[in-house]
């Protein structure tokens, strides 16, 4: 059980309300792990917050796992299969439990994320990228990946692409979508938002290689050029 009273404000919130009523919060110090087989990509559920950033070179990946708890500390798992390192944590009942994660992958790893109430940052990551929260903000900087598939139920969307991108799926139930990429391509660009305004100022045309989908049911949506 994570937050599960919690819909738009979030973690932080529920932290200062138990603060309010006497009920105490944990929040130790993060521990760090370094992941020594080889890892294609990373694959994670939390309902705390996510930061990747990616590096350069063919280093290991390190994973920093800093939980908050209620009452008792969550179990944290890390596996790989295949290629994939699987982050996980279980929680005995209580009234919160997450786990935020701090992680470091090499040139080329995936990106698999998912936060249910915390927010998903993303910095120089270059392999596949899927993010997607309930309730937070997905910020992306310096993407060089070839495919990325941003979701944000409620919060939005914000990303920088300093490589243009062969494929963009970009979706928000209420937050804006705001999406800058290279203008020295042209991309094939499907934007749509139901209560909002659409502005789109790269070059796009239905024959371009490269494709952009935007979609939002409640928020602006902002594609524009480098």
């Amino acid at each position: 059980m994570a937050c599960a009273l919690v819909l738009v404000t979030g973690c932080a919130s529920l932290r200062s309300s138990l603060k309010q009523v006497g009920a105490g919060v944990h929040n130790p110090a993060g521990k760090t792990f370094t992941i020594t087989s080889p890892v294609t990509a990373v694959s994670l559920d939390t309902a705390g917050s996510v930061t990747v950033t990616g590096t350069s070179g063919s280093g290991p990946v390190t994973v920093t796992a800093e939980p908050s708890y209620s009452k008792t500390a969550p179990t944290t798992t890390r596996t790989v299969s295949g290629g994939t390192l699987t982050l996980g944590y279980t929680c005995k009942s209580q009234l919160l439990c997450s786990v935020d994660y701090v992680i470091k992958v090499p040139h080329g790893v995936g990106v698999h994320a998912e936060s249910r109430e915390g927010s998903v940052t993303l910095t120089s990551v270059s392999g596949p990228v899927t993010a997607q929260t309930f309730a937070g903000l997905i910020t992306a900087t310096g993407l060089t990946s070839p495919s990325a598939v941003l979701k944000s139920g409620a919060g939005g969307v914000n990303a920088t692409f300093a490589a243009a991108p062969a494929s963009v799926q970009a979706s928000t139930d209420a937050g804006s979508i705001t999406l800058t990429v290279p203008g020295s391509a042209t991309y094939k660009v499907n934007a749509h938002a139901v209560v909002g305004v659409t502005s789109v100022t790269v070059r796009h045309s239905n024959s371009a290689a490269d494709a952009i989908s935007a979609h939002s049911d409640l928020g602006d949506i902002t594609i524009s050029p480098s």
